[in-house]
């Protein structure tokens, strides 16, 4: 017998031993029913196969539990995973092509209540099922994410996923819930700097600024817009600006320039802080712990004493947010929103095995 017949052998038997340990992780049952976002109850009555996002942050969740694959449409807004810019696009999120829809031939739609009422009136009429993603809290991302892990039989995936994100959010709360409220840095998170429009009470960066270890400035509810004189009043330590497709950078450069604004503190101790990817925590996706990440590194004085694994070279995010988007190094990796493969790490120690049999033999 060849020397390498063992080898191939002892590979065969672990591949499948790894399929039989991947499928073991689609134990899902179907019919299942199940209470959507809206308190509907829905009956599954098959694994999806085909399935229509309307909505970016429901198509990162989808494909970040490991069911990209069954995903045939989106919206124009769909960009992260990048896999989601090939999907076919069924118009904005506000604005969907029923036809195309239609064409695609779904056996699932998941939308937000953000997609409107004529949109499910539509899709209704249409007799595709549909399931409301609409996650409004930190704990209700955390719930759709189990929810689609369940309907598309990716459960194992859908905890692993969870259980990174609450840990993160677990080392970071920790850290801060001892703070006393004199102690925590006054913020304002800006979304446009002329008017200034930020973030109120009920959004998803005013949570993430107090879990973080910050104050927001805004009382109100929402996405107000507010004057330059309410922000001198407020006198925030900490602004940080946000803006898509780099205007970040743009809001941050016009901030720390604007006259009206020279004696708030944050300015005067150049503490402008610019969001290379809003969506990180804007959306409520998986990606919303390295949003929290990011933030925290701002909220204190030892940001350079802060690490953390899904944040690619946090050294250089001070001098990204002042230099812009070509300039800086810093770059989101994915961290916890990419999806894990079924079976990957049995891969892997089954190429460190055969290595060091291989290794063996030759010795």
């Amino acid at each position: 017998m060849s020397k390498i017949t063992p080898i191939i052998l002892f590979i065969s038997i672990l591949l499948l031993m790894s399929n039989v340990q991947a499928a073991a992780g689609n134990t899902v049952e179907y019919p299942i029913t199940i209470t959507d976002s809206s308190g509907a109850s829905v009956t599954i009555k098959n694994e999806p196969e085909r399935i229509v996002c309307l909505m970016p942050s429901i198509t990162e969740i989808v494909f970040t539990v490991g069911a990209g694959d069954k995903v045939v449409g989106g919206t124009e807004d769909d960009n992260y995973p990048p896999e989601a810019e090939n999907l076919t696009k069924v118009g904005r999120y506000t604005t969907i092509n029923y036809e195309t829809v239609a064409g695609l031939e779904p056996d699932l739609i998941l939308l937000d209540e953000a997609n409107g009422e004529d949109t499910i009136k539509r899709l209704e009429e249409l007799n595709i099922q549909t399931l409301m993603i609409n996650p409004k809290t930190m704990d209700e991302i955390i719930e759709s994410i189990l929810l689609v892990g369940t309907i598309t039989n990716n459960e194992d995936n859908a905890q692993e996923i969870v259980d990174g994100m609450r840990q993160t959010i677990s080392n970071i709360t920790d850290s801060t819930k001892g703070i006393t409220d004199e102690e925590r840095p006054r913020v304002l998170y800006i979304v446009w700097d002329d008017p200034i429009y930020s973030a109120g009470k009920y959004t998803y960066p005013n949570d993430l600024i107090t879990m973080a270890g910050g104050q927001n400035i805004i009382e109100a509810n929402g996405w107000p817009t507010i004057n330059l004189e309410s922000v001198v009043s407020a006198d925030p330590q900490i602004i940080i600006c946000s803006g898509m497709g780099g205007l970040s950078y743009q809001i941050a450069n016009n901030t720390r320039n604007n006259d009206a604004l020279q004696t708030v503190s944050a300015i005067k101790n150049d503490r402008v802080y610019s969001i290379k990817d809003p969506n990180v925590i804007e959306l409520s996706g998986p990606r919303i712990v390295e949003g929290l990440e990011v933030l925290h590194l701002y909220m204190g004085d030892d940001w350079e004493q802060k690490d953390y694994t899904s944040l690619n070279d946090v050294s250089q995010l001070q001098v990204d947010a002042a230099q812009g988007p070509d300039e800086g190094s810093y770059a989101q990796d994915g961290g916890n929103a990419t999806a894990k493969t079924p079976g990957f790490g049995v891969l892997l120690a089954i190429s460190m095995m055969v290595l060091g049999y291989m290794g063996i033999r030759r010795s």
